[in-house]
């Protein structure tokens, strides 16, 4: 994104500019700036967003209702000016970037100074200082709206899936750590789901891409077992969803999953992915998710007017507490059921091409696996140890699928315990 940032005048600017001891700031004569009263420490996310919002306005090469950018200077440095010591000395170790911007928002006149530092330890940190004119009514929260207008106007992340996840220290939304994440490849053509679940997502991808139109966010609770393609549409969500606009995925919150919320407000439109939800927020009887539960049943009820979308999953929605799985927080709980045997063939002839494996999956077999209510990841794992038996031993016939497949079977859902008592180790006699 650096790239994106035209140059600016550089090493431009005399001493007399910079923040003095009585705290004024003189860029321009008629512009009498208070001590900076407004201070925000960002993440490097919203700090480059911030500053490319500004330059681009400076060069009006983007239009932004009640902005307006009077003058700019960037320049680079080691060290730090002699009445800066004073001031931070102490905390960083080495300013490396530092940009002045005089600009007016809504009618109010602001000072932002905006400094890269690195402390002693080598960490970079990004801070901003607002100063506003003596005598007005400035936008306390003045950063947060920059960002709001930057997402909008300038952002190179309007667009795309983050992975998030709060700082050890500093836990708000300021911190958080952002990366940006390549979208996983999905072909949900090829997702063996009933037409009313792939329907349901349609309609999903659908109120996302159109949402400047129809403005009507949706939430949907994947529940089912294991293997049954929870994860695959999701995927398959993410992959169509990062293209017109922002998928947020969250990674090791912590209890600070209200911090998911805060940051997907900026966005629009924007969908939460959230794998596991019970393993998240869980049920108000348990006493350790109590505080995270009652955060997302707030944002639930206020997230129609934040205008967030939602898809999360469960192996099993009784896990999931009632209150946050009532229709009005989810729009629909999507149940996926057994994996149907019509299938089986198909997701065998997607895992190998290997036309001796693919014959041994006879009616018998095919009614095998339906007996055992097979999932999908079940029979891709067959398939995966089937490639390598028949490598290793081309004889390999029916008889031998039969065998593997119930011992297959009995490894995984068969218990090694006996009814009967023992004698010796582990007997109880």
């Amino acid at each position: 994104m650096d790239n994106d940032i035209p140059k600016i005048l550089e090493n431009s600017m005399s001493q007399n500019s910079f923040v003095n001891g009585t705290g004024k700031v003189h860029l321009n004569k008629k512009l009498r700036i208070s001590a900076i009263p407004i201070s925000f420490e960002f993440n490097k996310f919203y700090f480059k967003d911030i500053f490319k919002l500004l330059v681009n306005a400076y060069e009006e090469t983007v239009t932004v209702p009640g902005l307006k950018v009077i003058r700019l200077y960037a320049y680079r440095f080691d060290g730090f000016h002699e009445a800066m010591k004073a001031k931070v000395g102490s905390l960083y170790n080495v300013c490396i970037d530092k940009s002045f911007v005089e600009f007016e928002y809504k009618g109010v006149s602001y000072v932002a100074n905006l400094i890269e530092t690195k402390d002693r330890s080598g960490c970079l940190h990004y801070c901003i200082h607002f100063a506003y004119e003596r005598n007005s009514d400035p936008d306390r929260k003045i950063g947060y709206e920059l960002i709001r207008l930057a997402l909008s106007y300038t952002s190179s992340y309007k667009t795309g899936c983050m992975e998030i996840s709060p700082d050890a220290e500093k836990i708000n939304v300021n911190s958080l750590d952002i990366q940006l994440i390549k979208p996983p490849k999905s072909n949900f053509d090829n997702i063996l789901i009933s037409e009313n679940i792939t329907s349901d997502i349609r309609r999903f991808i659908y109120a996302f891409k159109n949402f400047d139109k129809n403005n009507s966010p949706l939430r949907y609770l994947l529940s089912g077992k294991p293997g049954l393609g929870k994860t695959e549409v999701v995927r398959a969500v993410v992959e169509q969803c990062s293209k017109v606009g922002n998928v947020i995925i969250p990674k090791n919150m912590n209890g600070c999953e209200w911090l998911l919320f805060d940051f997907a407000k900026l966005f629009a439109p924007c969908v939460i992915c959230i794998d596991d939800l019970d393993l998240m927020f869980g049920k108000r009887e348990e006493g350790f998710a109590k505080h995270t539960l009652g955060t997302f049943l707030t944002a639930l009820d206020g997230i129609l007017e934040n205008k967030v979308f939602i898809i999360a999953t469960t192996n099993d929605k009784n896990l999931v507490d009632i209150a946050a799985s009532r229709p009005g927080r989810f729009d629909e709980i999507i149940d996926f059921g057994d994996f149907e045997k019509r299938f089986y063939t198909d997701l065998i002839r997607q895992k190998t091409q290997n036309e001796s494996i693919i014959a041994l999956f006879d009616a018998e077999a095919l009614d095998y696996l339906e007996s055992k209510k097979v999932t999908g990841a079940c029979i891709v794992n067959l398939v995966k140890q089937l490639n390598i038996i028949v490598e290793m031993n081309p004889l390999f016939r029916k008889d031998d699928l039969m065998k593997y497949l119930q011992r297959n079977h009995k490894g995984f859902y068969k218990t090694q315990l006996k009814e009967e008592n023992t004698i010796g180790f582990g007997g109880g006699r």
